[in-house]
């Protein structure tokens, strides 16, 4: 039984090396490294495989924060600084305040997927940021989403 649980743990770790090596690089990273996991006013998704397949991708993370206004100013850094190396990007502004913002990244390395970061905040407390991996492109996620939402 003991053995068993060795090769479960070794497995899991495993996948989650290759999952946090999806934003190597990036200033989102630390964000998804699992502090949120079981935070009451969090709400974490991974999605990998066959489920994202029709979308063209590989992988989606998400955070949804609530009554969070220290994280949701760390979220704004961390995508800020992202979004700086995007080769195509959408912003949505109410003023002179982002309320969402959508980027494409270019691959982590040569041939591979295309990287993208969402963005919405809802309110200054409140946001929500995903992380997809994929051979799409940024013009049909947004689609997707607004489609999702109607």
């Amino acid at each position: 039984m003991k053995r068993l649980y060795k090769i479960l743990i070794t497995c899991l770790l495993l996948v989650g090396t290759s999952v946090a090596q999806a934003q190597e690089g990036l200033a989102i990273a630390p964000l998804f490294a699992g502090q949120y996991n079981h935070d009451k006013q969090a709400v974490v998704v991974l999605i990998k495989g066959d489920k994202l397949k029709e979308y063209h991708l590989s992988l989606f993370r998400s955070i949804a924060i609530t009554d969070r206004p220290d994280d949701v100013a760390l979220f704004e850094a961390a995508v800020r600084a992202d979004s700086s190396k995007a080769n195509n990007s959408e912003t949505v502004k109410s003023g002179n305040n982002t309320i969402a913002g959508y980027y494409q990244l270019p691959p982590a390395s040569p041939g591979g997927e295309n990287r993208f970061i969402l963005f919405r905040k809802l309110s200054p407390d409140d946001a929500t940021l995903i992380y997809l991996e994929g051979h799409t492109q940024l013009d049909r996620l947004i689609k997707l989403f607004i489609n999702k939402k109607q």
